[in-house]
């Protein structure tokens, strides 16, 4: 059962990702997040490089966020989000789960191509869905767990997965968006 705490965590994480803040989250806004971070990458629209961040978020929509679709309508309502959550971490209880490292959005982000993603990197992430570049510092400085001022795959994969899943309210992880 998914408690009050991760509720209110989930909620705030599908209303950032609602950029049509019409109340439900579909494929447009995943369209929309790309477009955001190739415009503050300073990408030109029809480039392969924009083409690739797009399908990028059309992927995150397609292997994430459509499992919660569970009416099959193409929109996702918080409600359908946290149930689908909830399946999630009733899974990961049973160990039928896997952290999962998004390689795609992490590539996206890792815009040196260095493979780790710094402050200004990270920053471009959460504006793309309207959080400041303050909440950026805050998260970063959260989620940089060995305190390197970068953040490897290991690093972001725990801190999306926990953000989602961890009902401890001391994880940092609860970070990961700027505060809640």
């Amino acid at each position: 059962m998914v408690t009050e705490f991760q509720k209110r965590k989930l909620s705030l994480r599908f209303y950032m990702v609602d950029t049509s803040k019409n109340g439900i989250v579909e494929l447009s806004d995943f369209e929309h997040q790309g477009q955001k971070v190739a415009e503050l990458r300073g990408i030109q629209p029809g480039s392969a490089e924009y083409e690739e961040i797009i399908s990028t978020y059309i992927g995150i929509w397609e292997t994430y966020w459509k499992g919660a679709d569970t009416d099959g309508d193409n929109a996702i309502t918080v409600d359908e989000y946290v149930k689908f959550t909830e399946r999630a971490i009733a899974a990961k209880a049973e160990g039928k789960v896997q952290l999962v490292t998004g390689k795609d959005v992490f590539d996206t982000l890792d815009i040196n191509g260095d493979g780790e993603i710094d402050l200004e990197e990270y920053a471009i992430y959460l504006k793309a869905v309207g959080r400041s570049e303050e909440d950026a510092k805050i998260a970063f400085s959260k989620i940089d767990r060995d305190g390197d001022g970068k953040l490897s795959r290991d690093e972001f994969a725990t801190a999306m997965y926990d953000y989602h899943t961890s009902n401890d309210p001391q994880d940092p992880a609860n970070w990961a968006f700027g505060s809640y």
